[in-house]
């Protein structure tokens, strides 16, 4: 296995090395500072069950709030994604998929790459219309040839056959 695929497999893209950086970061500062104020707190009223409770308490206090603003910032995106995923579904192809500003780095570059994908979606939905304005007006002329009574079954075989290499012009493509 190449140094890349093991750095890849085992550390990830270095957006996800970096929330997850910063969510332990701010959970050690967070439980340093509380264990510093703990400490204070122990000096003034003294060591027992009080303060244990307190501390226990204090700790829990912070990892609640230190889990709902990391699952917050990393999972509350995706509801606003998803309606804006329905929206494009739903025929808004020129709509994109937007970031906050404190949006998660990898919920950012995951923006990025489904905003490329959303472009190349909006690139074949332009062509599909195309190729079927080309056929319905292909095929327009067509019925036209056949409705006329003039028309030979010559040229109504020309047209089909004219037809029929536009539609194979298209496939190759």
């Amino acid at each position: 296995m190449s140094n890349r695929k093991v750095g890849q497999k085992y550390f990830g893209t270095k957006e996800v090395r970096i929330s997850i950086a910063l969510i332990i970061l701010w959970s050690l500062l967070a439980t340093a500072f509380f264990t510093y104020i703990a400490k204070l707190i122990g000096e003034k009223v003294g060591y027992g069950t009080f303060l244990f409770a307190l501390v226990m308490l204090g700790y829990v206090v912070v990892v609640v709030i230190l889990t709902m603003h990391f699952s917050h910032r990393l999972v509350g995106p995706f509801q606003r994604l998803k309606t804006e995923m329905r929206l494009i579904m739903a025929g808004e192809y020129k709509r994109r998929l937007n970031v906050r500003k404190n949006d998660d780095l990898y919920i950012k570059s995951f923006i990025e790459e489904a905003n490329k994908m959303l472009n190349e979606l909006e690139k074949a939905h332009s062509c599909k219309e195309n190729i079927m304005k080309q056929f319905d007006s292909e095929l327009t002329v067509i019925i036209s040839l056949v409705e006329d009574e003039k028309t030979t079954k010559e040229q109504i075989k020309d047209s089909l056959w004219a037809f029929h290499k536009k539609i194979t012009a298209l496939e190759e493509k």
